[in-house]
């Protein structure tokens, strides 16, 4: 009867912690939202000095959850043996409002489209939240992006010609 009594009173306590830190866990998903939404980013000239990018830079608008102005430049761009798919990284920055911004790192993969315009590729980049200000402040999450790539190489290739139509989708979590 005693142990029994222990176990009872063990397990007791177990529910009581458990339903007690349940509202804490909870309230730590409430900061996290599902975020969809569409951009075109288009590649723009070099600044000055170019050594800045020397990969480029794009910038575009993004629609959806996260209306923001984005610009993004990339920070490797590597193909694969048959020139038939290109790895990135990227730095991307959206501002969502006046002091609100969301800072990512980018690991993107270009996918030559066969029996398309020469440059055209699908993109498939997730972009990991490395910083914010204002409501991201402290912020963390991940966003996937999907989408064409148009120009990327070829004749037509270079600032104004160079662009992307995405659809994006992820998670972004605050404080």
């Amino acid at each position: 009867m005693h142990t029994r009594g222990r176990v009872m009173t063990t397990a007791a306590a177990v529910v009581a912690v458990s339903v007690l830190a349940a509202p804490a866990f909870a309230g730590d998903q409430g900061n996290c939202k599902t975020v969809v939404g569409k951009a075109e980013w288009t590649l723009m000239p070099p600044t000055n000095p170019p050594a800045a990018e020397p990969l480029g830079r794009v910038l575009g608008p993004t629609t959806g959850d996260l209306k923001a102005a984005v610009t993004a430049y990339l920070t490797s761009l590597a193909p694969n043996a048959a020139f038939s798919e290109f790895h990135a990284t990227s730095v991307e920055t959206w501002a969502t409002g006046a002091q609100d911004l969301l800072l990512f790192a980018g690991d993107a993969t270009f996918t030559v489209i066969p029996d398309r315009p020469i440059g055209t590729v699908a993109d498939s980049l997730t972009l990991t939240v490395i910083g914010g200000s204002g409501k991201y402040a402290g912020a963390t999450g991940t966003v996937h992006v999907t989408g064409t790539g148009y120009n990327l190489f070829g004749p037509n290739a270079g600032p104004g010609s160079t662009f992307f139509d995405v659809r994006y989708r992820g998670e972004i979590c605050t404080q």
